[in-house]
């Protein structure tokens, strides 16, 4: 299972992309930014923690599609 990107793999990654200065920072600033906002639970909506141990966090989701996509980039090993 892979892990989280570290710094230098970070930036290895930024540099395969061609990402602009900017995209580079606004990324960086992404990654280690706490949530927007907590995820709500609504009438038919599926909303929980997804316990990662790729990220080594709990991601938040407030579908079922969410969740769907959470696990598969959880277990994807491309």
């Amino acid at each position: 299972m892979r892990t989280r990107m570290d710094q230098a793999q970070f930036q290895h990654y930024c540099r395969e992309q061609h990402f602009t200065a900017q995209t580079k920072d606004l990324l960086a600033r992404l990654r280690h930014s706490p949530p927007a906002r907590r995820v709500q639970g609504r009438r038919g909506n599926l909303s929980g923690f997804f316990p990662s141990r790729k990220m080594g966090m709990a991601i938040q989701f407030e579908s079922s599609l969410e969740l769907s996509a959470i696990y598969l980039m959880e277990v994807r090993t491309v």
